[in-house]
């Protein structure tokens, strides 16, 4: 193509047709112009149609994370409802309004010292924040829906409760009395054999009424249990967040 071009420009000079010579140039410049302006354009579609795929990529995984993290929030929920269940039947049991054996005041009792967190999936997020690579979320508005979620402040009451179980309750309860081992099941769902109860020791367990006339007993079982009525709204908040958060992500990647 190119010596064709050659030959004809040649030509035009040979014969001394100038104006036409003139008139072939500017047409030849024209084509050149053309080309490059349909790379560009081509350059560009390419570049916007990788920069959508890893746009896609993003949310994709950031949906991943918003479910697991769903996941995580359903079951702290319903774990911490199981708790506030168990500390109202303690406390009926303790101010004589329920009746019941040491026994089953201790299997209510016994999950005084968890506490159990919530803690967001922040892997795809964080290299977004790192590597600068938010800003391929073309939406404004989604973007800083996404940061927002991120930066939900629900940490204070789990923080509060933690405090109180680790700093407060443990010390003192460890010290009162023999707390009954959490019963947990292997891999098959079969109940695991607990050893080195309370029986198997010297020291003799405090009694039902022991706990009844504690202070400490009941306050601490009050204040967990305020702790975490406190902290359920919030995790239901957080996780009416991530379902609409993925809900969002997912109209927007359809319009796509």
């Amino acid at each position: 193509m190119i010596k064709f071009f050659r030959k004809i420009r040649q030509r035009l000079l040979t014969e001394n047709k100038l104006s036409k010579y003139l008139i072939y140039a500017i047409g030849e410049i024209a084509l050149v112009m053309i080309g490059i302006l349909l790379a560009l354009q081509v350059n560009n579609w390419n570049e916007n149609r990788k920069t959508q795929i890893e746009e896609r990529d993003i949310l994709q995984r950031l949906q991943l994370d918003l479910l697991d993290d769903a996941k995580t929030l359903q079951y702290q929920l319903d774990f911490k409802k199981n708790m506030i269940d168990s500390y109202k039947i303690c406390l009926d049991i303790l101010s004589e309004e329920m009746f019941a054996t040491k026994e089953e005041f201790m299997t209510h009792f016994s999950s005084i010292l968890q506490v159990g967190a919530v803690k967001l999936n922040m892997t795809t997020f964080n290299n977004l924040q790192t590597t600068g690579q938010i800003r391929l979320i073309k939406s404004k508005e989604l973007a800083d829906n996404i940061v927002n979620y991120y930066n939900t402040d629900f940490a204070l009451w789990q923080s509060a409760l933690q405090d109180y179980t680790r700093n407060i309750t443990a010390p003192y309860v460890l010290q009162f009395d023999y707390i009954p081992q959490l019963r947990i099941n292997d891999s098959q769902g079969n109940q695991i054999e607990m050893t080195g109860q309370s029986k198997d020791f010297k020291k003799p367990e405090k009694t039902l009424e022991d706990y009844k006339n504690n202070y400490f007993i009941i306050n601490t079982l009050r204040q967990k249990k305020y702790n975490i009525e406190a902290l359920i709204p919030r995790y239901k908040e957080l996780l009416n967040s991530a379902l609409n958060l993925d809900k969002t992500i997912q109209e927007y990647l359809e319009t796509k």
